[in-house]
């Protein structure tokens, strides 16, 4: 028997509408799983379980006076804690208390979204989790020793563990698809400026970027289709065929990052498959990886310190892996912040003259399985040619797909990208890889 916690938002939409279940069943069967789990996923740094079963049953109300808001009725979603919900303290990104709910928040709420709470996310958004944090990080689902990924950590784990069917994350430099592709599950870094960041804590306005998360692509879309509406929602271009779609493999991206023999093959098996749907597949060549890393360092290093230096210099609750990445920012030279923005525009025509041979590109999200916390240097990221930051430096969606597992059972993504506003086609490519390995699957129990 399926249980709820183990079906989408696509699924579980269908069984609301035609009052299969109710809202309240759903929400208390999701709020069950999470006091279970609470120890060994610790996703939720602030649980809003009973504001989440009175919004139940006032969406079960308006469904009983024939008041369908959308496949998103209902829903429970977790919010990254970078996310204002008002009057609701903020505990990850400093501490305070906002007034207004984000942007992004009051389109998934208008919508018909019960929020479940707020999920763990690294401090002030940056980087990993570390040993030195205060409060419990997310743990990883396979592994509790390796690290979930960067800062939208909890919103992974919770999507990989069954606790929630949706979630949104924050991404300045892979922080969606990085977790995504370490837990297992689907992440959308959306066409720079797409959604609002209104009322969404800034780490490098520049790069910020709000994205949905969920175990699919179709599920992305529709949380993607409340929060962006335009006149063909994204959820109906999902096809399963892609025939004669061009499609471009940066395989010397995989390369320089030192992507490990295993990573390689599930991107290209991942390849063969899109070639079996349709596509047409060929190598291409950009600057090299390191160019995309050499810019975006500095830029988004001196925004965060320019931003967060008197928190730096007085937030005693920071942990310490947090204040040496944004001290990192203070030694900036404001020359290379200059020719940095300078070369950005040399990267975005480089790119833009390959979207008139290609429509996509692919290449891994990350180099290899995630690493355990115990071993991470909290400036290792500076040091070393960075896959995910293309999509962010560039302005592109860039979606992380799952693909396999390693040789450990730790989950594989891959990332594909398009053109700006391109949001529809990375959807479209991922369901239809997904439609054909059936890599969509339903969630774990976390490992002890």
């Amino acid at each position: 028997m399926t249980e709820l916690y183990q079906l989408g938002i696509h699924a579980l939409s269908g069984l609301i509408a035609t009052r299969k279940i109710s809202v309240l069943e759903l929400t208390d069967a999701l709020i069950a799983r999470c006091s279970a789990l609470d120890e060994l996923t610790c996703a939720f740094i602030t649980p809003m379980f009973g504001t989440a079963r009175e919004t139940a049953r006032a969406r079960d109300a308006e469904l009983a006076n024939g008041q369908l808001r959308g496949p998103l009725h209902g829903i429970p979603i977790g919010l990254k804690d970078a996310i204002d919900v008002a009057e609701i303290q903020t505990r990850l990104c400093g501490t305070y208390t906002p007034e207004l709910h984000a942007e992004v928040w009051r389109s998934l709420d208008a919508a018909g979204a019960v929020l479940m709470g707020k999920l763990h996310c690294a401090s002030y958004c940056l980087g990993a989790p570390g040993t030195g944090d205060l409060i419990s990080f997310a743990r990883h689902p396979v592994n509790p020793a390796c690290t979930p990924g960067a800062s939208s950590s909890g919103s992974a784990v919770a999507l990989a563990t069954g606790l929630v069917p949706a979630a949104l994350g924050t991404d300045t430099g892979g922080s969606i698809r990085i977790p995504a592709a370490f837990c297992g599950i689907v992440g959308l870094k959306p066409t720079n400026g797409l959604l609002s960041r209104d009322g969404v804590f800034p780490l490098a306005p520049s790069l910020d970027q709000v994205g949905p998360m969920a175990r699919s692509s179709r599920d992305c879309a529709i949380l993607l289709d409340a929060m962006a509406p335009r006149s063909a929602p994204y959820a109906v271009d999902l096809t399963v065929r892609l025939d004669g779609l061009r499609v471009g493999y940066v395989s010397h991206f995989d390369t320089e990052a030192g992507a490990t023999a295993e990573h390689i093959k599930a991107v290209e098996d991942a390849l063969a498959v899109l070639k079996s749907l349709g596509a047409v597949v060929e190598e291409v060549t950009l600057p090299p990886l390191q160019n995309f890393t050499d810019c975006f360092l500095p830029l988004m290093l001196s925004e965060a310190y320019s931003l967060h230096a008197k928190s730096v210099a007085h937030d005693t609750t920071m942990p310490l892996n947090t204040r040496t990445r944004l001290q990192a920012g203070a030694t900036i030279d404001p020359a290379d912040v200059t020719r940095a923005r300078a070369r950005v525009g040399d990267l975005i025509r480089a790119v833009d003259t390959m979207w008139e041979r290609v429509d996509l590109l692919v290449f891994g999200v990350v180099p290899g399985d995630p690493p355990r916390i115990d071993t991470i240097d909290p400036l290792a990221y500076m040091h070393a040619p960075m896959l995910a930051v293309p999509a962010n430096l560039v302005g592109t969606p860039a979606v992380s797909v799952p693909c396999g597992v390693s040789k450990v059972g730790l989950p594989i993504g891959f990332q594909i990208l398009a053109p700006r506003l391109g949001d529809d086609m990375v959807l479209r490519v991922a369901h239809a890889y997904e439609t054909a390995t059936c890599q969509t699957g339903r969630p774990l129990y976390p490992a002890t």
